[in-house]
């Protein structure tokens, strides 16, 4: 696997975050004991309040899940992670800008990532990323892509490549390669490769 053109630099602790907000939450346990649920957050102590206490929902962003007309091929990225320090498979994603729609974010960061179009089928609705330490929420978007993949569209931060895989490459890539769970799920389900869910005799 090649060298990435993005560097990494100092580790290092902080107390101040740029992008994202820490909060403390106080519950008390089943035991009648006082504690404190550490998190983070993209968007102010509002929004989390609105969650916590009013059951509200909010989504910071989409995931892009584009196969051929077929159904035999996916798309997905081998994409450098700094959170990491390598590359990874990933379905690609991004966040929502502002008051965006949703269907209109996954054609722009479905574009911006892999230079390809997509036209949107379905959308899910927005589920927790990660809930044991922070509250992004995002969606599936599901679709059909066209086009000749592209770099010329992402950004200075992002080193990605746009590949098209098969059965044969999901199999291989969820065996040998580093690839995120929410990816490694829905390429197993695509594909019908997790053998404790697809065969009936293990």
């Amino acid at each position: 696997m090649k060298n990435s053109k993005i560097k990494i630099g100092k580790i290092k602790k902080t107390e101040r975050l740029e992008y994202l907000n820490s909060f403390i939450i106080e519950y008390t346990g089943k035991d009648n004991v006082k504690r404190n649920w550490e998190l983070v957050s993209r968007d102010k102590i509002d929004r989390l309040k609105n969650e916590i206490l009013n059951n509200k929902s909010y989504s910071d962003g989409v995931m892009i899940f584009a196969c051929n007309r077929e159904r035999t091929e996916l798309v997905i990225l081998k994409e450098f992670r700094v959170s990491a320090g390598k590359y990874m498979y990933t379905i690609p994603a991004g966040l929502v800008d502002n008051d965006e729609k949703i269907e209109i974010a996954a054609i722009r960061e479905f574009k911006e990532e892999t230079g390809m179009d997509i036209e949107i089928v379905s959308i899910e609705k927005e589920r927790y990323t990660s809930v044991g330490i922070i509250n992004e929420k995002a969606n599936v978007a599901y679709g059909y892509f066209s086009g000749i993949p592209s770099k010329e569209f992402q950004e200075a931060s992002e080193d990605a490549e746009i590949e098209i895989i098969n059965k044969d490459m999901a199999i291989d890539i969820l065996k040998n390669q580093e690839v995120s769970m929410r990816t490694a799920l829905l390429m197993e389900n695509f594909f019908n490769i997790n053998k404790f869910i697809n065969e009936k005799n293990i």
